[in-house]
């Protein structure tokens, strides 16, 4: 209770400009689930489990069920997805977008219902905490509370346990009535139980998610430097889009910055398969507010002899709300922009797939970690889709058991020339012709691109790492959260 009152306590006392866009941003976070009949008519339709976290957080997640089994070994290879009574299904771990103060799972929900039909796939959706009512890292703390979930096997810890609990009664429930007209499981009666196959992982996440998705594959080291002040500092700020906490609430809180910061998921040695990242216009760099970024439209991005000049831009609903989740002292913290992360430190056995819409603000910053990646050996095919020659089409592709780079996963880079950011999420009547063609196109591959990788090991031999045991899978403890 006393949270709550202090919850309450620090959102009166923020500006009132701040206050009303809250209640604005806030809505789509109350819209029923009816609405997806509407906007997600094929389904499946996710059920809601509200999932143990750290420090009695509770993180509500949309869980989509996949109508049926898709064998995804079409080399007849080591496992199907029906084997001794169970019924073993991959995961896709998705993060909405909405700049870290706003979005929802119900706007994922024609994506994760595809990936779900498609993959044979349970997809869990994240309601992570946002601002103004929470500050970075909760957003992380939650997805990676998650993940612990997803990753806990065996259900040990209270998370995992009540993940799979209520996976396999709503899975019972299903089978009892027969499934929906959408969703039947006859084709299942003799099959009992539903397993999550973690060995089988996708991660993806769609602007301030891809951030978040991408967070999940980087580990951290000390980055105490990057901190221009102590995170207990109580100074004013001279920027005036950098919100002070009051002294009612805890000011935003690294338990120990200092720190490293690993992943939670297991090394190449415990886990050799593929993990596809899935990026779409992900925030990778949180050191300008978006009305201070430089826009250049793609391929305009990648011309260094564009010297045409830009209209400055006044702050908009982000720039303005952005800095009540993360304040201007946190912006070049490796967590809050995991561009700035040294490539060596990616997970190696994620496969990346990065989507680029030309028209993006997020565009300059995109291409010059695509650059970053490259340089250090993460390379993969680039699709422009602009008609130049050579330009690969997304489709023509042999598909090869060895791996172009075998010391990581690779990256691979979609352009989408004439899209807006988030095209990929608006509802289809405000799309144009091309712009539904792309969306095709892109999530097409994207299907693809998941299927080839979990088709693929990593060789571990190469990884200069000799542990062969995967580390004991918990929820982290040296980041605790907020206060």
């Amino acid at each position: 209770m006393s949270s709550y009152l202090q919850t309450i306590t620090y959102f009166f006392r923020l500006p009132w400009h701040v206050q009303w866009r809250t209640f604005l941003v806030q809505i789509p976070r109350f819209v029923p689930l009816g609405v997806l009949k509407v906007t997600s008519p094929k389904g499946p339709h996710p059920f809601l489990i509200a999932l143990p976290s750290r420090k009695n957080n509770v993180i509500p997640i949309y869980v989509f069920m996949p109508p049926k089994p898709v064998d995804l070994d079409d080399n007849g290879g080591e496992t199907t997805p029906l084997e001794q009574g169970h019924w073993k299904v991959p995961v896709v771990l998705d993060f909405h977008g909405g700049g870290f103060i706003m979005g929802s799972p119900l706007e994922q929900a024609p994506y994760a219902a595809m990936m779900s039909r498609e993959l044979g796939a349970v997809v869990i959706s994240v309601s992570y905490r946002i601002g103004p009512f929470h500050q970075f890292p909760a957003a992380i703390h939650d997805a990676e509370d998650v993940l612990s979930a997803i990753l806990d096997m065996d259900g040990i810890s209270k998370a995992g346990k009540v993940l799979r609990t209520e996976i396999q009664r709503y899975y019972s429930m299903m089978c009892e009535s027969g499934g929906s007209k959408s969703h039947s499981t006859t084709h299942l009666n003799d099959k009992t139980t539903i397993t999550l196959d973690p060995t089988r992982l996708s991660i993806s996440g769609f602007s301030a998610g891809g951030n978040i998705a991408l967070n999940m594959a980087i580990s951290v080291p000390p980055c105490s430097d990057t901190l221009p002040m102590s995170p207990l500092s109580g100074s004013t700020p001279t920027d005036p889009f950098s919100h002070v906490l009051p002294p009612a609430r805890a000011p935003t809180i690294l338990d120990d910055p200092a720190q490293p910061w690993p992943t939670i998921l297991p090394p190449p040695q415990a886990q050799p398969r593929m993990l596809p990242l899935l990026l779409f216009y992900p925030s990778l760099d949180a050191r300008l507010l978006p009305h201070e970024r430089p826009m250049k439209h793609l391929p305009n991005a990648l011309n260094s002899d564009d010297k045409k000049p830009q209209k400055p831009k006044n702050p908009g609903l982000f720039s303005i709300m952005g800095p009540t989740y993360l304040p201007k002292k946190f912006r070049a913290h490796p967590r809050a922009s995991p561009g700035l992360v040294d490539p060596d430190m990616v997970q190696k056995n994620a496969s990346i797939f990065l989507v680029l819409p030309e028209k993006d603000s997020l565009a300059v910053q995109s291409d010059v970690w695509v650059d970053k990646m490259n340089s250090s050996g993460w390379n993969g095919h680039v699709r422009f889709g602009d008609g130049r020659e050579g330009d690969w089409d997304g489709h023509d592709q042999k598909e090869s058991s060895v791996l172009e780079n075998p010391e990581n996963g690779g990256l691979e880079v979609w352009h989408a020339p004439g899209c807006t950011h988030g095209w990929t999420q608006f509802p289809e009547p405000f799309l144009g012709k091309h712009a539904k063609s792309e969306r095709d196109l892109v999530f097409a591959r994207t299907l693809d691109f998941v299927k080839q990788e979990w088709r693929k090991k990593l060789p571990v031999k190469n990884l200069g790492n000799r542990s062969e045991v995967m580390r004991p899978l918990r929820i982290p403890s040296q980041f605790n959260g907020l206060q």
